[in-house]
């Protein structure tokens, strides 16, 4: 069998970065400011794909959870052995049982989940957190009320995807895959504020903001 080489998965992880930027301006900031959020020993990387997140989060014991078997063999070659890749699905409502964690991020991932989904999502992140813990998002979030998400990047996107379906090593992983499409939600900071909330989150903020991106952050007090 065909190994998925150190160098290839790197170079895929990064043409996967440029690929999503359309998706999500002004990226690296808002990954940024996920990664100062998620202090604390034991983080997650929710919906973490190639491992953009992840990587950043140096000074945790890392996680990275996505359903997706070409992401995760691409993660766990890329990201080597300080990052514990698991294949789960956010989907399913028992994906946290027996889970523990100081931080949970996620990143251009939980529009995927409809609005019904995501309020439940939240309530299961919030239980997954030890008491103190954080939970940091970042997505668009328009001011504006809900949008669609638009083509911007989605030739490109296809493209990645078909490099790498076409790529040796990653065959058994792509008969795997099942497409369950995507939700494209993406109301406001102020929506997700008041889901964080209702799921039983103390505080919660709107930590940075530009234009239509936004991270929001919620703590678990008790």
């Amino acid at each position: 069998m065909t190994q998925l080489s150190r160098a290839d998965a790197e170079e895929l992880r990064r043409s996967w970065d440029v690929r999503q930027e359309p998706f999500l301006p002004h990226r690296d900031e808002a990954f940024a400011v996920l990664a100062d959020a998620a202090t604390g020993r034991r983080a997650l990387d929710l919906a973490g794909g190639t491992g953009t997140i992840a990587s950043r989060l140096v000074n945790a014991e890392v996680t990275l959870l996505d359903v997706d078997p070409v992401l995760l063999a691409v993660a766990r070659v890329a990201l080597g052995d300080r990052v514990e890749v698991v294949a789960a699905d956010l989907g399913a409502p028992g994906w946290g049982v027996g889970l523990e964690f100081d931080a949970v991020v996620a990143g251009t991932a939980l529009h995927c989940f409809g609005p019904g989904r995501l309020r439940a999502l939240y309530a299961e992140i919030h239980a997954v957190l030890a008491p103190g813990g954080v939970f940091a998002n970042a997505d668009r979030m328009p001011e504006g009320g809900p949008v669609a998400s638009g083509d911007d990047g989605l030739a490109g996107w296809h493209e990645w995807w078909a490099k790498a379906l076409a790529h040796p090593a990653l065959a058994e992983a792509a008969r795997g895959r099942v497409d369950g499409g995507s939700a494209d939600f993406y109301p406001p900071a102020s929506w997700h504020l008041e889901a964080l909330r209702a799921a039983g989150f103390d505080e919660v903020e709107v930590r940075w903001r530009r234009e239509g991106t936004a991270v929001v952050v919620a703590r678990r007090t008790r």
